[in-house]
């Protein structure tokens, strides 16, 4: 039989199980949509399984009616939530407002059950294409770029320090061949500069008049290439690594 293409460090970050996180009891608003503070919907989405899958707005409009208002609930409840946090004037994630270049991707907890329902969103990490003009070192004329970026990055509260981030974050970086040096990222907050410091040795950076950062490593590490990309893929069915998915890659590593 043929070999398996060699698989990137990261699928070892990927645990075997995502755990269930307790929510609070209380409910404030009707049965079909997300309940108040939460991201968790009574529905379920085709294809929205336990463990991390990646959405894009034309997968999104693909669904049928009802999933699709399913989704938008959750998506669009979890860009409220993530700005909130952030103490953002408005929700910088929506399914309206996805762009052909932006992909969400979506972790769910072991209760989510695409057929019957429920959905129980643990985090969501939003990327995207910006043209951006970056200052470098002393020089006054910045440099044009158009980076991939981390638009949107949140866990929500009850599901924090429990590897979740770790997870989304490695997924992202599998599933579109990225280094974490070689992205900007939107306005992060403190603890995912700590993250990037403690788990990417990443630390340096030029503050910037538009809040993106990109760390000096950026120009340091090369693209990688598209045909590594595409080997990537391969190691994972669709556009999502489910619970079970991700324990096969992980044991056949």
């Amino acid at each position: 039989a043929a070999s398996s293409p060699s698989r990137p460090e990261a699928v070892h970050e990927i645990p075997a199980r995502v755990p269930v996180v307790e929510r609070p009891e209380e409910r404030s608003s009707p049965p079909a949509s997300v309940r108040a503070g939460t991201m968790e919907h009574p529905g379920g989405v085709t294809g929205l399984t336990p463990g991390v899958t990646a959405w894009t707005a034309e997968s999104i409009a693909s669904l049928p009616p009802g999933e699709r208002r399913t989704m938008a609930a959750l998506v669009d409840e979890a860009g409220v939530l993530s700005a909130r946090a952030q103490a953002l004037p408005t929700a910088i994630t929506s399914t309206d407002r996805l762009t052909r270049d932006q992909i969400v991707y979506l972790c769910c907890d072991e209760t989510t059950n695409p057929v019957r329902g429920p959905t129980n969103v643990l985090g969501v990490l939003k990327t995207g294409d910006k043209n951006l003009f970056i200052h470098r070192g002393g020089a006054s004329t910045p440099i044009e770029m158009e980076p991939r970026c981390v638009l949107d990055f949140y866990v929500h509260e009850t599901a924090q320090r429990r590897g979740i981030g770790a997870l989304l974050f490695a997924f992202f970086l599998r599933d579109e061949n990225k280094h974490p040096a070689r992205l900007a990222y939107d306005r992060p907050s403190e603890k995912f500069l700590a993250f990037l410091a403690k788990h990417h040795g990443l630390v340096k950076y030029q503050n910037q008049t538009n809040n993106f950062v990109v760390f000096d490593a950026y120009f340091a590490v090369k693209p990688r290439p598209a045909s590594a990309a595409k080997e990537a893929k391969k190691l994972f069915e669709g556009r999502g690594v489910g619970l079970a998915a991700a324990a096969r890659a992980k044991a056949a590593a």
